[in-house]
Order: C-alpha cells, then sequence, then structure tokens
C-alpha cells in the first residue's frame, strides 16, 4: 500500500535486503521543522527522529504483512554520529518476529557512518479491537 509523503518522517524506497532486513531511506532538508530551535547556527536532526524513523519503518513493516503494531518503547538506544540537513540516511530494521509482544532490533547509517542503533518493543495488535 504507497504511504503519502510525510514532511515529518521523510522514509522513501522500503525494500527487502537479502538478509530479510527492511531498508528505507530519509533525508531531512534544511527547512524541516525538527531542525528549529536544534539549534540555529549548528541546526542537527535530534535523536527522537531517529528513533521515530525506526519506528516508522517497522509499521510500514507491519502493514505491509497485514499487521498492525504498537510501539512501546525502546531500549539500547545508542547515538553515533550526528545528523545535518541534506545528509542521506539509511534506516535498517529487522523482520518482524512473531508473537503478541516482541522486540525489533534496528540501525541507522550515513553512509558507512553508524549514526545510531537500538531495539524498540512492539505489541501486535491483532484481534485487539478498537475502542
Amino acid at each position: 500500500m504507497p504511504v503519502p509523503p510525510d514532511s515529518w518522517l521523510p522514509l522513501e524506497k522500503i525494500q527487502i535486503t537479502s538478509e530479510g532486513r527492511w531498508e528505507g531511506s530519509a533525508q531531512f532538508n534544511p527547512s524541516s521543522e525538527w531542525f528549529s530551535g536544534h539549534f540555529e547556527e549548528y541546526p542537527l536532526l535530534p535523536g527522537v527522529a531517529l528513533i521515530a524513523l525506526a519506528a516508522e519503518t517497522v509499521k510500514r513493516q507491519a502493514l505491509a504483512k497485514d499487521r498492525r503494531v504498537e510501539i512501546l518503547g525502546f531500549s539500547r538506544v545508542r547515538f553515533y554520529h550526528l545528523v545535518f540537513p541534506d545528509e542521506a540516511l539509511i534506516i535498517s530494521v529487522a523482520d518482524l518476529p512473531s508473537g503478541p509482544e516482541s522486540r525489533v532490533e534496528f540501525k541507522i547509517l550515513c553512509g558507512d557512518q553508524l549514526v545510531a542503533k537500538g531495539v524498540l518493543k512492539i505489541k501486535d495488535l491483532q484481534g485487539i479491537k478498537a475502542l
């Protein structure tokens, strides 16, 4: 199912690698709201935006598999490299495991440089009725 462009999370070109990982790309232009106030003379992409990209990749993977998941939280997140406007990012997440609650490892790269990695805790919403 096609996903409309999102100015907050410009995630594109999601594909499955030969290792079974789901990978997408993203690039934030200098006018992105993420850079507003973070910081005026030295714009940096906040870490929460990187975690949001990983979470969005997991949600889109779930949708492609006719599943609905909720992100419960994250753990073991580490940031290794600063991200500036217009840098091309690759977001890579492990294949979704089955089960009502699980963990999905993610990593984000800028070229060959590791930017961030961690684990997202997810809950499968299949069979849960919406209120």
